[in-house]
């Protein structure tokens, strides 16, 4: 009765271990995430299409015409970006081998942008791969602006 009472509690203890070092790992992408939306929102208020383009997957820069879509983009919008009302930070896909993320597309969602002429936007969100074992597809592969239910532009593609 000892040894299977010593049993359970060691497997429970290696059970913590793991979930610990996933969850730290993702609690620090998490964070530098947040970072990264700041800049990406400033990029945007400032309509840098350069920046905003280097933020992209090599995958996705080889593939699409980024340049181009940006333009679009801040076509579409009516006025230039000024501020939002909150943001969230989650992950869209996750792998895990021996208790370490070994591939993370993390979903970042700004609610309520706001123009310098008044409009709103409901979402405006972007997923971002932070880690992945071809180094290709780091970066961000898709930036969405949504109003009412609708796409209102696309940028770059889904790679999941």
């Amino acid at each position: 009765m000892k040894n299977k009472f010593i049993c359970i509690v060691m497997i429970l203890i290696l059970t913590i271990n793991v979930s610990g070092c996933h969850f730290t790992q993702y609690s620090e992408l998490r964070h530098q995430e947040f970072k990264n939306a700041d800049i990406f929102f400033d990029h945007l208020k400032e309509e840098d299409i350069d920046s905003l383009i280097n933020m992209f997957s090599d995958d996705i820069r080889d593939s699409c015409d980024l340049e181009d879509e940006w333009k679009e983009f801040f076509d579409v919008i009516d006025g230039s970006i000024e501020s939002y009302g909150s943001i969230m930070v989650t992950y869209s896909e996750q792998f895990i081998d021996d208790g370490k993320i070994t591939r993370c597309l993390l979903n970042v969602v700004f609610y309520n942008v706001t123009t310098d002429e008044g409009s709103e936007y409901d979402t405006l969100e972007y997923n971002n791969y932070v880690v992945h074992s071809d180094q290709d597809q780091l970066g961000l592969c898709v930036v969405r602006l949504e109003d009412d239910d609708e796409f209102l532009c696309t940028i770059g593609r889904s790679n999941y």
